[in-house]
């Protein structure tokens, strides 16, 4: 197994990122929907079912190594009509009238014991077993932690690409009109006669693509919105009266503080390392079925019996029963059962020590990707920038008369097709700011490797 020193990781005592990093977006509409997502989400309601089935587990076996008490009440009744056989001298008959009343025989019978039963934990059994099963309540509570950071990654993740296509049929709208309006220039210059009449099919052809586009748009926002609506447990048609609120810049990360070692406050990893060590109790457990098994076992009673008329026998009843049992000879199924566990603590080990060194590189490809996309969005602003700066010239040539209008429209739609990749790269911006939070933990705390 895999440990921070192996790994030449030091141990952080506190994440640099915030448990409910989305809050720094500072978008009320998106806390409102990651919060009905948490409250109603049918994936934890599981998480949060299986966890009591762990709770109960670590009762139980809790139990096992404890002092057991219980009281056991019984009786019988039982009547027969005569004693002995059909030729019986009348000394005997005469006996039994005496004796029995002569209408057959009553037999009563009544007891009350209370039983103890201690098995003491000498060679750690029930301990180990006891670990394993806290272990596997503490891997559940993770793997919940984990439930949580990945239902609020994706909302925000839905979330932002609505807002992202609301961006683009915005962006989309302004295009059509430019085109139209060039239409409209160019018909004025056909009919000037100072451009040919198949000049236009072109335009036209573009007022058919954006159209086209505008109908995706809304096709891709309608299935957005469906889904998201599914993640937050609503109905699919809950939020077509719901808009996101214009998309924030994204929150700075700390870059420098993200480091490798956070990588042991990951609840997916954390939820794995204590299934690893629950496995590891239950060898040591497997070990334990080799050495004897003491048990002490104790009773205190009452009893009473009534035959006939009889005197009743009444009596108590106590009595300590220790007992010891070795096992010498069992086919060989305690060493198999060893070796199974064992077997069991390897593989999960290996897929432990595999998913460590995957952790690592999801964390290094996320920032990674988000210093690649930040550099895209820096980048394709100064495009986006010098873009503006060339239609605002373009408008001021053609107004003074050194250029017609197709230029300075040309122009304009350069700088709206700017803004769209601008906002596309925004939003991979964002979405690798969701996987920086995600492949670092999401501000989970959990103790050391």
């Amino acid at each position: 197994m895999e440990t921070a020193a192996s790994l030449g990781l030091p141990d952080s005592p506190q994440p640099p990122v915030s448990p409910e990093w989305w809050r720094a977006l500072n978008d009320a509409k998106l806390d409102a929907l990651i919060d009905t997502a948490l409250a109603k989400s049918p994936d934890l309601a599981a998480v949060a079912a299986r966890l009591r089935q762990a709770e109960a587990g670590a009762r139980l076996a809790d139990s096992q190594g404890g002092v057991k008490i219980g009281l056991n009440a019984g009786g019988a009744f039982v009547h027969r009509d005569g004693l002995g056989g059909g030729d019986k001298s009348r000394l005997v008959t005469e006996l039994e009238h005496r004796l029995f009343g002569g209408h057959g025989v009553n037999i009563g019978y009544e007891s009350l014991q209370l039983q103890g039963q201690w098995s003491p934990d000498i060679f750690g059994k029930y301990r180990h077993q006891l670990e394993a099963a806290l272990g596997q309540q503490r891997a559940v509570e993770y793997e919940r932690a984990q439930t949580r950071l990945l239902i609020a990654q994706g909302v925000a993740a839905y979330y932002r690409q609505w807002q992202m296509l609301l961006e683009q049929r915005q962006i989309v709208e302004k295009r059509f009109q430019t085109n139209r309006e060039r239409e409209r220039v160019v018909r004025e210059l056909i009919r000037a006669g100072q451009l040919a009449p198949s000049k236009l099919y072109a335009v036209q052809q573009g007022n058919s693509r954006f159209q086209t586009a505008l109908s995706d748009l809304d096709a891709n926002t309608a299935q957005v919105r469906h889904a998201l609506a599914a993640l937050t447990g609503q109905q699919a048609q809950a939020l077509d009266n719901f808009a996101p609120n214009a998309a924030a810049a994204v929150p700075q990360p700390p870059v420098s503080q993200l480091s490798a070692d956070l990588l042991g406050k990951r609840p997916d990893l954390a939820a794995q390392r204590e299934g690893l060590m629950a496995r590891r109790h239950l060898v040591q457990s497997a070990k334990t079925e080799f050495y004897p098994n003491i048990t002490i076992k104790g009773l205190a009673g009452l009893a009473n019996l009534e035959i006939g008329h009889l005197p009743a026998s009444k009596s108590f009843t106590a009595a300590v029963l220790p007992s010891v049992s070795l096992p010498i000879f069992t086919s060989g199924a305690l060493r198999a059962n060893l070796s199974k566990k064992e077997a069991e603590f390897d593989e999960q080990a290996a897929r432990y020590n595999k998913n460590v060194y995957t952790a690592l590189r999801e964390a290094a490809d996320a920032l990674t990707q988000y210093e690649a996309a930040a550099a895209s969005v820096r980048e394709q602003s100064e495009m986006t920038a010098l873009a503006r700066k060339n239609a605002t010239a373009a408008k001021s040539r053609w107004q003074s008369g050194l250029d017609n209008k197709l230029d300075y429209l040309a122009a304009q739609d350069e700088t709206l097709q700017n803004e769209s990749q601008l906002s596309q790269a925004q939003t991979k911006l964002f979405t690798a700011w969701l996987a920086l939070n995600t492949a670092f933990g999401g501000g989970f705390e959990a103790g050391g490797w």
